[in-house]
C-alpha cells in the first residue's frame, strides 16, 4: 500500500513539472508503458532501482519547479525508503510464491514430535523399508511377501555415490553426500544399496526429525569406529521449526574427524528454495542449510533410463516379473522407477478416481499441504474441507453415516501393494499409527502439489483450518497464502485463529496485511491493530512495526492524530527494549520541529544500544571486548594481545553464529572500524567465521577486508567461491564485473548455475546487462538468457519477453499494430507458472479492448499468489466507479472469486 501509494504520487508529480513520459523514460531506461504501469496504474516492479531513478529525476526538477504544489510532493517524497518499502512488498509477494521452500515439514501433533526412536543398528541389519525405500509394483508375489524390491539395476550416478562413501571409509573424516531427484526417482534406493556394498558393517544411525538431529548430536558423539548418519528427506528436516539448528551442529559434524558418512536425499525444488540467498530485507530463514548443502557433494539422480543402463533394465525384466511390466510401459527413456514405485498410479488414483468423495478428500490434503501445513492432517478437517470440493448434486446423494469413511478408505487403499494417497502417522510413543490423522504421500504433495499452484480452496477449506488445524504456525501461513491470493477476509480470519493458537508472527502478518489493502487507514483498522500488538509480549517489536508503518502513513497523509497514535506506540515500543523504536520516534519529533529533543532521543538510544543494560549476561564475551574496544576514544594497536589478541577459535566461531541471527550484538561497521584499529587478525578470523557460519553479506566483507590489506588475488577468490557454494548475491556481482572484460568467466559461471539447478541466480545476473550500451555485453546476456530460455527455465522467458517487449516498444511508431507474436508466445509459455506473465498478458488485453480475456489472466494472476493484480481487476471491473473500484482493492475476493463486502 505504501509503495503503490508513493508510486502513484510520483505520477502526480510528474505532471508538476517540465519532464515528459518519454523523456523521463529515456533517462530512466525502461518502456513508456512499464513507466506509465508504475506511475499510472501502481504496478508494483520486480527490481526497485529503475524507480528510485525516477524518484530522483521527478525530485530534482520539482525542486526547480515554480508550481507551488511540487513543494508539497518534495516534503512528501523525499524521505521515502524506496528500497524498504519495495522488499516489504516483495517479502509478501515471495510468501505466496515460494511452495517449495515450506513444502517440508514438521512430523508435529499435540505439541509433541511425531517419532518413535529408532535404535542404531549396524547397515547390513536395516532393511530398505525401514530406511525409507519405496516398494516396488510386484509382479509374481513370492511366498505372500508384501514389500518387493525388484533386482537392482545401476546407473552412472550410483558409481559417484559409491566413489564417495569409499574416500569416507579410506582416508577417513566426515562427508555429506546429498542425492538430489524428484519423488521416486530411486534416490533412497541408490543410496541404500551403495552403503549395504561400501560399509556394510558400520553402525547406521536414523534420526526422523530435525529435533531428533539436534537431540542426537547434541549428546553423545557419533562413534568414532565408522557411523552412517541416514537423512532421508532432507527438505523435510530442514524445514521444521529445529531445522536451522540441527543444519548448524551438521556442519560442525563436518569439520570433526569421523569416519562418518552422513547421506542424504532431497527434492530438486526444495534444494533450489534452502540454496537461494534471500533477497535484500527479507528474512533469512535458511543460512546455515544453505551453508550445509554448499559443503556437501551432490549427486543429480535422473528421473530416467538410457543407454547401457536401460539395456540391462531390460535384460533383467526378462527373469523379474516385478520389472517385465514397466520395461514395456516405460520404453527407454521412460520414468522407471516412478512406475516401479506406482508414482503414476497414486495420480490417477486421485485424477481418476471412480470416488469422487475419495478424491475430494485427496484434493483437501493436497492443497493443505501446498498452502503451508506440516502438522499431520487431522481427518475431521479433511471430512470438513472435502464438502468444497463436491458439486451441490454430489452432497445431496452422499450418505451423511458413511460417505466420509468410505472416502477415507478410497483415498488410504493401497495402490498395487506398494503406497497410498493418505497415509497413517506414527505413534509418538507407543506402536501403530496415531489415531484421527493421516499424511499425504511425498509423490502427491510433490507432484499433484505443482498442478494446483494457482487453484484457490473452496470456501470450505478455509473454514475446516479455521475450525479444526490447532497449530498457529500452520494457520500463520495459510493466512498468508490467503492474503496472496487477494482473499483478504479469510486472511484475517486465520490471523486473528493463529494468533489465538500461539503463533508469534501472526500479528506482524495482520499489520502487513491491514497497511497493503487501506485497512489501517481505517479507525477500526487501527484500533484493532493498537488492540492486538500491546497484548503481543515480544519486547516491542510489533509495537514498532506497527508505529513506523503509522509513522510513514501519518507524514505522507500530514495527519497529526495518526503521527500522535505512532508516537505512543513507539515510546511504548521503546520501553519494552526495542531500540529501533527511537530512531522512528526522533523522525515524527523532527517532523514537529522539536529538534534537541529529536537528538537527545537518538543520542541516548544510541548509547543504550551500545550499553544495553538488559540481558547483558548473554551478550558473548568476545562481542562485549569488540564493543569495548570500538567505543574507547584512545584505542591503540598495541591493545591487540591484551583485549582481543587471546580470542580462540572457539569463541570467534560462537560469536559468528550469534551475529549471523543478530547482527546488532556488534555495531554498524564494525568491520571496516576494528581493521582500521589494527585489529587485524580478529576482524579476518571473524569475517572467514561468518562466511563458514552462511552470513549472506560475509563474501563482501571479507572480499573489501582483503583487499584493503593488500591481498588482492585471494579477495578475487572470495567471491567466486561464495558464487560457486549458492550466494546469489555474489552471481550478480561477478557477472555485472566482468561482463565487459571476461566473458569466458561469464560464461562459465552462468553454465554452473545451470547445471546445479541455480538458473534463476543466473536469470537476475543476466538481466541488467541486456539494455547495457555495449554491444558485446548485451550480446554475451542475450546468448546466456537464450540458453536458459531453452532448458525450459521460466524465469528466463519472463526476462527474454521483458526485454523484447520493451525493445518493440522503444522502436514502434504511430502505425504499430500489435505486439509481436514471439513475445506472446514467451508470455503464454511463462504464464503457465508465472503471475508477472498473466498481468502482463492482462493488460495487453485490457489495451486491445478484449475485457473477458484481461478478467481471465488478471484473475489467473490473483490465484496464482500475486495480490498486488487486485488494483489492475479493481479498475478493469469499475472503471467509472471509484467508489466500487476502491472497495475491491481493499476487501478483495471471497474464495469462489466473488468480491468481498466491505
Amino acid at each position: 500500500m505504501y509503495f503503490r501509494a508513493s508510486l502513484l504520487s510520483l505520477g502526480n508529480l510528474l505532471g508538476l513539472v517540465d519532464v515528459s513520459w518519454r523523456g523521463l523514460a529515456e533517462q530512466v531506461g525502461v518502456a513508456s508503458s512499464t513507466l506509465e504501469g508504475w506511475l499510472r496504474k501502481g504496478v508494483v516492479p520486480d527490481e526497485v532501482d529503475g524507480v528510485k531513478q525516477v524518484a530522483a529525476v521527478l525530485l530534482a526538477a520539482a525542486r526547480h519547479s515554480k508550481e507551488p504544489r511540487a513543494a508539497d510532493f518534495v516534503a512528501r517524497l523525499d524521505h521515502v525508503d524506496w528500497s524498504a518499502a519495495h522488499r516489504t512488498v516483495q517479502a509478501a509477494r515471495g510468501e505466496g510464491r515460494s511452495r517449495s521452500a515450506r513444502a517440508g515439514r514438521a512430523q508435529w501433533a499435540q505439541g509433541a514430535p511425531v517419532h518413535t526412536p529408532t535404535p542404531d543398528r549396524e547397515v547390513h541389519v536395516w532393511t530398505a523399508g525401514q530406511l525409507g525405500v519405496h516398494a516396488a509394483v510386484a509382479g509374481e508375489r513370492r511366498g505372500g511377501e508384501e514389500f518387493v524390491l525388484p533386482a537392482y539395476v545401476p546407473r552412472a550416478h550410483d558409481e559417484q555415490v559409491r566413489d564417495g562413501l569409499r574416500k569416507v571409509v579410506e582416508g577417513g573424516g566426515t562427508r555429506l553426500l546429498v542425492l538430489r531427484g524428484g519423488s521416486c526417482t530411486g534416490k533412497t534406493r541408490t543410496a541404500f544399496e551403495a552403503v549395504r556394498e561400501v560399509m556394510p558393517d558400520w553402525r547406521l544411525v536414523y534420526p526422523k526429525t530435525a529435533q531428533a538431529v539436534v537431540e542426537r548430536l547434541s549428546g553423545v558423539p557419533l562413534a568414532a569406529a565408522g557411523t552412517v548418519l541416514w537423512l532421508d528427506d532432507l527438505h523435510r528436516l530442514l524445514a521444521e521449526p529445529a531445522g536451522e539448528q540441527a543444519a548448524g551442529l551438521l556442519r560442525e559434524l563436518l569439520d570433526q574427524p569421523g569416519p562418518v558418512a552422513a547421506v542424504a536425499t532431497i527434492w530438486p525444488d526444495n534444494y533450489k528454495a534452502l540454496v537461494s540467498t534471500p533477497l535484500e530485507g527479507q528474512t533469512d530463514r535458511y543460512g546455515q542449510a544453505r551453508s550445509l548443502l554448499a559443503r556437501a557433494s551432490t549427486v543429480v539422480v535422473p528421473e530416467t533410463f538410457s543407454g547401457e543402463a536401460w539395456e540391462e533394465f531390460v535384460r533383467r525384466s526378462l527373469a523379474d516379473a516385478s520389472l517385465s511390466a514397466v520395461a514395456a510401459s516405460a520404453g527407454e527413456g521412460g520414468s522407471v522407477t516412478q512406475l516401479l514405485a506406482a508414482g503414476p498410479e497414486l495420480m490417477e488414483h486421485w485424477q481418476q478416481a471412480p470416488q469422487i468423495y475419495g478424491k475430494a478428500v485427496i484434493s483437501a490434503a493436497i492443497d493443505a499441504r501446498r498452502l503451508g501445513t506440516r502438522a499431520p492432517l487431522p481427518e475431521v478437517f479433511l471430512e470438513h474441507a472435502a464438502t468444497g470440493y463436491l458439486t451441490p448434486r454430489e452432497r445431496a446423494a452422499a450418505d451423511p453415516a458413511s460417505w466420509f469413511r468410505d472416502a477415507l478408505d478410497y483415498a488410504c487403499r493401497p495402490i498395487k501393494q506398494v503406497t497410498s494417497a493418505l497415509q497413517p502417522v506414527s505413534h509418538p510413543t507407543g506402536m501403530g499409527p496415531l489415531p484421527g490423522v493421516v499424511d499425504l504421500a511425498d509423490y502427491l504433495e510433490q507432484h499433484a502439489g505443482a498442478l494446483r499452484w494457482d487453484h484457490v480452496p473452496p470456501a470450505e477449506f478455509w473454514d475446516a483450518a479455521h475450525q479444526h488445524l490447532d497449530t498457529g504456525e500452520d494457520l500463520d501461513r495459510l493466512a498468508m497464502q490467503a492474503f496472496s491470493r487477494g482473499r483478504f477476509r479469510i486472511s484475517r480470519t486465520l490471523y486473528l485463529r493463529a494468533h489465538e493458537r500461539g503463533s508469534a508472527d501472526a500479528v506482524e502478518g495482520l499489520c502487513f496485511t491491514y497497511t497493503e489493502t487501506g485497512r489501517v487507514l481505517t479507525a477500526d483498522g487501527r484500533e484493532e491493530l493498537v488492540a492486538l500488538t500491546r497484548g503481543v509480549d515480544d519486547r516491542g517489536y510489533s509495537l514498532w512495526y506497527l508505529g513506523s508503518t503509522l509513522a510513514s502513513i501519518g507524514r505522507y497523509q500530514s495527519d497529526e492524530e495518526v503521527c500522535a497514535l505512532a508516537a505512543e506506540l513507539l515510546a511504548e515500543s521503546f520501553d519494552a527494549g526495542h531500540v529501533d523504536a527511537a530512531f522512528s520516534l526522533a523522525e515524527l519529533w523532527e517532523d514537529s520541529g522539536h529538534h534537541e529533543d529529536a537528538a537527545r532521543l537518538v543520542a541516548y538510544a544510541r548509547q543504550k544500544d551500545e550499553h544495553p543494560s538488559v540481558e547483558a549476561a548473554v551478550v558473548p564475551a568476545l562481542a562485549a571486548r569488540i564493543k569495548s574496544v570500538l567505543s574507547a576514544v584512545d584505542s591503540a594497536p598495541d591493545q591487540d594481545q591484551s583485549l582481543l589478541g587471546h580470542a580462540s577459535h572457539r569463541e570467534v566461531t560462537a560469536l559468528a553464529h550469534r551475529l549471523r541471527a543478530d547482527p546488532s550484538l556488534l555495531p554498524l561497521g564494525w568491520q571496516a572500524r576494528l581493521a582500521g584499529l589494527g585489529y587485524t587478525k580478529v576482524t579476518e578470523m571473524l569475517l572467514r567465521a561468518l562466511l563458514d557460519a552462511g552470513a549472506t553479506t560475509a563474501p563482501f566483507d571479507l572480499e573489501r577486508f582483503l583487499e584493503s590489506e593488500g591481498r588482492d588475488s585471494e579477495a578475487a577468490a572470495v567471491l567466486l567461491s561464495a558464487a560457486r557454494d549458492g550466494n546469489d548475491r555474489a552471481v550478480v556481482e561477478l557477472v555485472s564485473r566482468w561482463s565487459a572484460t571476461k566473458p569466458d568467466e561469464v560464461r562459465t559461471l552462468i553454465e554452473h548455475c545451470r547445471v546445479t539447478g541455480r538458473a534463476p541466480a543466473a536469470v537476475t545476473a543476466l538481466r541488467p546487462l541486456l539494455t547495457r550500451p555495449q554491444p558485446a555485453v548485451s550480446g554475451l546476456a542475450a546468448e546466456c538468457l537464450a540458453r536458459l530460455v531453452q532448458d525450459g527455465c521460466v524465469a528466463a522467458q519472463m526476462a527474454q519477453a521483458l526485454w523484447r517487449l520493451e525493445q518493440w516498444e522503444q522502436a514502434r511508431g504511430e502505425t504499430a499494430q500489435g505486439v509481436p507474436p514471439e513475445v506472446l508466445d514467451l508470455l503464454h509459455s511463462a504464464s503457465l507458472h508465472r503471475t508477472e506473465a498473466r498481468r502482463l498478458l492482462g493488460q495487453h488485453a485490457s489495451i486491445a479492448g478484449d475485457e473477458v480475456k484481461a478478467e481471465m489472466f488478471f484473475r489467473g494472476a490473483i490465484d496464482g499468489g500475486d495480490y498486488t493484480v487486485m488494483h489492475d481487476l479493481a479498475q478493469l471491473l469499475y472503471p467509472h466507479s471509484p467508489v466500487e473500484e476502491q472497495q475491491l482493492a481493499r476487501c478483495g475476493l471471497e474464495a469462489d472469486g466473488t468480491p468481498s463486502t466491505p
